[in-house]
């Protein structure tokens, strides 16, 4: 009978350290849900991606050093917005040799939705949509545009009305970067500079 319970004395010493390890393992686990549990996101995201200091920060250097804009404002009627991604696209537009941006943009009055691209040399800024209408554009809000990239072809597809393209069959050829904007699965078309200003080329519908 001693022998019996010597035996048993280790088993119910395993028994209890493997309890106790079950316990804690147990307790640590619920310390982890607590703490996951009290992890709340008290603002809103859109405030926080649309805040001044959250843009400021993404914006190229040369721009925030120009002074162009002033808390995200383009003189008293246009401020810039973290709508598309990415904030902004830049590129040598025009074609002087100097970087230019191209930033989303809506009119304070009316909300209305667009773009301003700001040359790096002479930072002249120029406001498609956000209601004031550009060449060829289908509207003086682009609020539509969830799409934007740089286009570096120089021979592009010809527009949905082919004869507006410079091209032999339509297309579109030009000898700087332009801004492609679309809806998706919609289409778009591309904004370029026709060396004078910026007009729009629309391809798809």
């Amino acid at each position: 009978m001693i022998k019996h319970t010597i035996f048993l004395i280790p088993i119910l010493f395993l028994i209890a350290c493997q309890d106790k390890k079950i316990e804690e393992k147990t307790t640590q686990k619920v310390q982890i849900e607590k703490q996951i549990d009290t992890v709340y996101i008290t603002k809103n995201l859109d405030s926080i991606a649309n805040s001044e200091y959250y843009i400021y920060e993404r914006l190229p250097e040369w721009l925030i050093e120009s002074e162009v804009l002033d808390n995200l404002k383009i003189g008293k009627n246009y401020k810039v917005e973290n709508r598309l991604n990415p904030l902004y696209l830049e590129e040598d537009f025009n074609g002087d040799g100097n970087l230019d941006v191209a930033l989303p943009i809506y009119e304070i009055n009316t909300g209305k939705k667009g773009f301003a691209i700001i040359h790096g040399k002479t930072l002249d800024v120029h406001i498609l949509g956000a209601g004031k209408n550009f060449e060829n554009a289908l509207s003086d809000d682009q609020d539509y545009i969830d799409i934007w990239r740089i286009n570096r072809n120089k021979i592009n597809e010809p527009g949905v009305e082919e004869e507006t393209g410079n091209g032999k069959n339509g297309e579109l050829i030009l000898n700087n970067p332009s801004v492609e904007i679309a809806k998706s699965e919609l289409g778009g078309g591309l904004i370029y500079w026709n060396g004078s200003a910026y007009v729009y080329f629309h391809q798809t519908c």
